[in-house]
């Protein structure tokens, strides 16, 4: 019988934050948790296995990771995986399999759930395709009793109820409950996922999330997120929430539960969430609810001016939605959290100044523009491959929030684009 002594669980999220140098005090990108390897060791841990965590946002670079591979030793290694990390990875199950050629390496995560294939290779025992809570914790079990695992799994949905709540603690929790996501966010700040998937249909994004969580999205019960914050307020008397799901107002019975049962508590905590302009210009009593309770912010995708442009992503909302969504947020003193994108494929200079005059217009509390950046597993990546439109450079890019304005297609004037972000609108 093999016995499983230790799991290391890798968390390769330099793509966008980089090697801990030279950051600022404020390190969003280095600090924020992710939600789903937490997740996968909390399920680990409450199956009986000993779990570690090596953070490599939190290492100087790749000579330390070697040093804490030598010196950490486990059975298993898993590595949770997105688009921008996934030369991160490899580079990471390389070093893994060189100091530990006998330990087992498990990959998963949204880039390997869309290409199971590219990570078909030596180093990589098996790739979890979709959720791992109750998978990983199986290939474990296999592990330890010696029987061969597959190249390719597919992840068992959980009942989201059912599995231990996130561990915090495996990752330096301190540091993520320091930042903030909206400007005016009181500290501690806590981040939360009440379900999974979405329900709509963007270009931009989908297939590749629901690759990993298929349909339908599914949400935790009301009665299950307000414990887990019962919980996390006893433990850091956090004194906002941010909620990271893609569209947490998307289920109105949903969100009056909830609401229900936050007001109860008093938890005295604000709330960022994210929502859309179709649903709010819809269902106004839910926005009136939600700041009842302290949403003070919403982030909103607002992504272009330009009605065509709207319909070739496949936005399922209007310019006009827009801009009657940031009244009604303004209705009911809920800051507006504004994210568009320029150079959006096919566009125009006409369709950019479009934006630019509508985010004029809406004036978001805080602006969140950038450059569109094509997303591999994604159709409308497939729409510009398809048209030859990425630059040479740009496929060798991985997008970044902290490089949100580099050129991305052929065809886009990024220097009149430029203007427009200065606040130049002449043609």
């Amino acid at each position: 019988m093999y016995i499983i002594m230790k799991i290391i669980l890798i968390y390769v999220g330099i793509g966008v934050a980089g090697f801990n140098v030279n950051r600022q005090s404020i390190d969003r990108e280095g600090s924020w948790i992710g939600h789903g390897i937490a997740s996968v060791g909390a399920s680990l841990k409450s199956a009986g296995y000993e779990v570690e965590l090596i953070d490599l946002r939190q290492l100087s670079g790749w000579e330390q990771f070697r040093e804490k591979i030598t010196n950490e030793q486990a059975n298993t290694y898993g590595l949770s995986v997105s688009a921008v990390d996934y030369h991160s990875a490899l580079k990471a199950a390389n070093i893994i399999r060189v100091i530990h050629p006998e330990s087992k390496i498990i990959v998963g995560g949204i880039h390997p759930s869309i290409f199971p294939d590219s990570y078909r290779n030596t180093n990589i025992d098996t790739v979890i395709v979709g959720e791992g809570e109750i998978t990983f914790v199986d290939l474990v079990k296999d592990i330890e009793i010696g029987n061969e695992l597959p190249l390719k799994i597919q992840g068992k949905k959980p009942n989201l109820d059912s599995i231990a709540w996130v561990d915090r603690e495996l990752f330096n929790y301190k540091k993520e409950m320091e930042c903030f996501f909206a400007p005016d966010q009181k500290t501690p700040s806590i981040t939360m996922l009440a379900g999974r998937g979405c329900c709509f249909h963007c270009k931009f994004c989908q297939p590749a999330e629901n690759a990993v969580f298929g349909l339908p999205c599914r949400m935790r019960s009301p009665e299950n997120v307000i414990g887990e914050l019962r919980f996390l307020k006893d433990k850091y008397d956090f004194k906002s929430i941010t909620f990271w799901d893609d569209t947490f107002t998307y289920n109105k019975k949903w969100i009056m539960q909830f609401c229900d049962l936050y007001e109860k508590e008093c938890f005295e905590a604000t709330i960022a969430a994210c929502s859309r302009a179709d649903i709010i210009c819809k269902n106004e009593e839910i926005i009136e609810r939600l700041a009842s309770i302290g949403v003070d912010w919403l982030v909103i995708g607002f992504e272009s001016g330009s009605q065509r442009i709207l319909d070739l992503l496949e936005k399922g909302t209007t310019v006009e939605q827009n801009l009657n969504a940031a009244k009604i947020c303004r209705k009911y003193n809920i800051k507006v959290f504004g994210t568009y994108m320029y150079g959006l494929p096919t566009e125009t200079k006409e369709e950019a100044l479009m934006t630019a005059r509508m985010i004029d217009t809406i004036q978001p509390e805080h602006n969140s523009p950038f450059y569109f950046f094509p997303i591999t597993g994604t159709y409308i990546y497939d729409y510009c491959e398809e048209n030859n439109l990425i630059l040479d450079e740009a496929k060798t890019r991985s997008i970044a929030r902290t490089d949100v304005f580099q050129p991305v297609l052929k065809g886009i004037d990024y220097d009149y684009l430029n203007k427009l972000r200065g606040g130049i609108y002449e043609i």
